[in-house]
């Protein structure tokens, strides 16, 4: 195997792995504002209280999305630098 192909591997893994936050952090994002609505109509406990513990796993999905997206931009400049 040369550079290239195990740079290549290398983005893939990071990529595929990087993915998956995104979209749970949008698809959180939707379930606590329809989560947080419902709270502010009804006004039950239970949906605060589904609110408070959904925000810490958003906050936990949305850092490790951060800190993914940064290793797959440096990633862009250090192995492809000549395409940048």
């Amino acid at each position: 195997m040369d550079v290239e192909m195990l740079s290549r591997i290398q983005f893939a893994f990071t990529v595929g792995f990087h993915y998956i936050f995104p979209t749970l952090s949008i698809g959180l994002g939707v379930i606590l504002v329809i989560m947080e609505g419902m709270y502010l109509k009804t006004k039950k406990k239970l949906y605060e209280e589904m609110t408070r513990f959904w925000v810490k796993v958003f906050a936990l999905t949305f850092a490790i999305g951060v800190a993914t997206g940064i290793v797959m931009e440096f990633e862009f400049g250090t192995n492809w630098s000549n395409y940048s």
